[in-house]
C-alpha cells in the first residue's frame, strides 16, 4: 500500500561580522528572546549538535556565516548515512521550514508580538546552567493551553546564541532535544567550510517561496479547502498546490508552532483513519467524500494528537457552507 504523503513526512523529518548580545542580569524574559533572534541570524559559528526525537539521536557538524547580509548555513551528518545540507544565500528574513523543524521552532519566539506570545505561553528566567562548556540562561516557555507544546531553552549568556532547546509536552515529557556539545562563535568561516565535500549534498535555494510566512497571510490566498477549526492564535502561513490540483497543502502557525494541512484527491479511497507520532511529530489521516469524491485529509506537525484530530475533522471545501 502507498503510504500516504504525510506520513512520509512524518519518517522522513529528521533532520563577517562580530557581534556581541551579552545578557544583563536584569534582562527579562522577552528581551532575551530578542537577542537571541538577532544573534542566530548575526553571527559566524562552527559547531557540532545533537538532536534526539523519536529515539533517534543524530549528531550534526553545522557552519554558519553571514555573507552580504544573507545567511549561508552547511550542515554534515555525523551519524548514520552521509548526508550534507546546504542552505545557500537565504534572507537574514527568510525561515526554511527545514530550520524551523531544526531548532524545534525556539529562534522565532521572538518574531512573535509580546501581547500575542503572552497570550498563548508565560515566559520565564529560571536559572543558569552550562551547555557545551558555555555559560547559558535558562529561559522556559509554557503553553497557557492543551493545544500547544511548551519549550526550554538555554541561551548562550555572552552572545545571546541559542545553545540548547527542549521541546516539552505533556506531564513535561521531553519530546525533542537539541543541544550543542562543542561551539566557536565569531570564528570566520572559511569559504571553503561552506562547499559540498561529497556528492550527498543537498541544497537548498534562495526563494521567497520557499519561506516560512509566520506572520501569516491573507485569507483570499487560502485556495479550495478550509480548516473550520483552528487552535486559538493560528493562522495561514502557506498554501502549495500541484499543478493538476489533486493536491493542496495549508501551512498554519501561532509564530511557534507550525503544522500542515494535506488535502489529497489521489490516495486510494479504502484507506483507514491512522494516527502516529514521532517525537514531538504527529500526523493524523482521515477521509471525506465530497460530491461522491473521496478525499484524503492528514494533519501533520508539532501539536499534540488530540489537537492535530479537531483541525483534521473540521475540513471541508471552502465553498460548502461549514
Amino acid at each position: 500500500m502507498r503510504l500516504p504523503r504525510c506520513f512520509v513526512v512524518i519518517l522522513a523529518s529528521v533532520l563577517l561580522q562580530t557581534h556581541v548580545y551579552a545578557i544583563e542580569p536584569e534582562t527579562s524574559g522577552g528581551e532575551l528572546l530578542q537577542r537571541m533572534a538577532e544573534a542566530n541570524r548575526q553571527l559566524d559559528y562552527t559547531g557540532i549538535f545533537t538532536y534526539e526525537h523519536g529515539g533517534t539521536l543524530k549528531t550534526v557538524k553545522v557552519f554558519h556565516a553571514i555573507q552580504d547580509d544573507r545567511e549561508v548555513e552547511r550542515l554534515v551528518l555525523l551519524s548514520g548515512p552521509k548526508q550534507e545540507i546546504l542552505h545557500r544565500g537565504n534572507d537574514v528574513n527568510c525561515e526554511h521550514m527545514g530550520n524551523a523543524i531544526l531548532r524545534g521552532n525556539a529562534a522565532s519566539l521572538a518574531t512573535i508580538p509580546e501581547q500575542t506570545l503572552n497570550n498563548y505561553y508565560s515566559v520565564q528566567i529560571k536559572s543558569d546552567d552550562r551547555v557545551a562548556g558555555r555559560d547559558v540562561a535558562v529561559l522556559h516557555v509554557v503553553p497557557k493551553d492543551e493545544h500547544r507544546y511548551g519549550y526550554v531553552l538555554g541561551i548562550d549568556k555572552e552572545t545571546g546564541l541559542l545553545l540548547q532547546s527542549l521541546l516539552v509536552g505533556n506531564k513535561n515529557r521531553v519530546l525533542e532535544r537539541f543541544q550543542y556539545v562543542d561551539i566557536n562563535i565569531d570564528n570566520t568561516v572559511n569559504a571553503e567550510d561552506l562547499l559540498a565535500s561529497s556528492d550527498s549534498m543537498h541544497v537548498v535555494s534562495p526563494g521567497k517561496s520557499n519561506c516560512l510566512n509566520r506572520g501569516g497571510m491573507p485569507d483570499r490566498q487560502s485556495g479550495a479547502w478550509r480548516a473550520g477549526w483552528l487552535p486559538p492564535g493560528y493562522t495561514m502561513a502557506g498554501l502549495e498546490l500541484t499543478q493538476d490540483n489533486t493536491r493542496e497543502t495549508l501551512i498554519y502557525t501561532d509564530g511557534l508552532s507550525v503544522f500542515s494541512l494535506f488535502i489529497d484527491s489521489e490516495m486510494p479511497a479504502n484507506l483507514p483513519q491512522m494516527q502516529a507520532q514521532r517525537g514531538a511529530t504527529v500526523a493524523y489521516l482521515s477521509r471525506v467524500t465530497v460530491d461522491g469524491r473521496h478525499y484524503t485529509i492528514c494533519v501533520v506537525g508539532e501539536i499534540p494528537v488530540e489537537t492535530a484530530k479537531l483541525v483534521a475533522q473540521s475540513v471541508s471545501p471552502r465553498q460548502s457552507t461549514p
